[in-house]
């Protein structure tokens, strides 16, 4: 193993994931599984939603909040909107 790699398992949605990662990075693998895992929970609440469902509105929900973080400071103020408006309307979708 390379200098400053860690093995690590990781749990998501019950599924454990052996990653080998720099171990600077251990700590932000290990809140990022969290939350994926918290949201994935927000959604078993939502009737008909099977673990696919909730994994694919997960991603969807972090890929968005990622893209906003990441854009904010390129992107005008209407897209940053837009993105908050779509994220809103899969909240309100998710509640029901």
């Amino acid at each position: 193993m390379a200098e400053g790699k860690i093995k690590i398992n990781i749990s998501i949605a019950g599924k454990s994931y052996p990653m080998s990662i720099n171990a600077a990075n251990e700590e932000l693998y290990r809140i990022a599984a969290k939350k994926v895992n918290e949201k994935i929970t927000e959604l078993s609440k939502v009737p008909n939603f099977d673990l696919q469902d909730r994994l694919a509105i997960t991603a969807l929900t972090l890929s968005i909040l990622a893209l906003d973080t990441e854009h904010s400071a390129a992107l005008g103020n209407d897209d940053v909107e837009e993105l908050h408006a779509i994220e809103e309307r899969i909240r309100k979708y998710i509640k029901g």
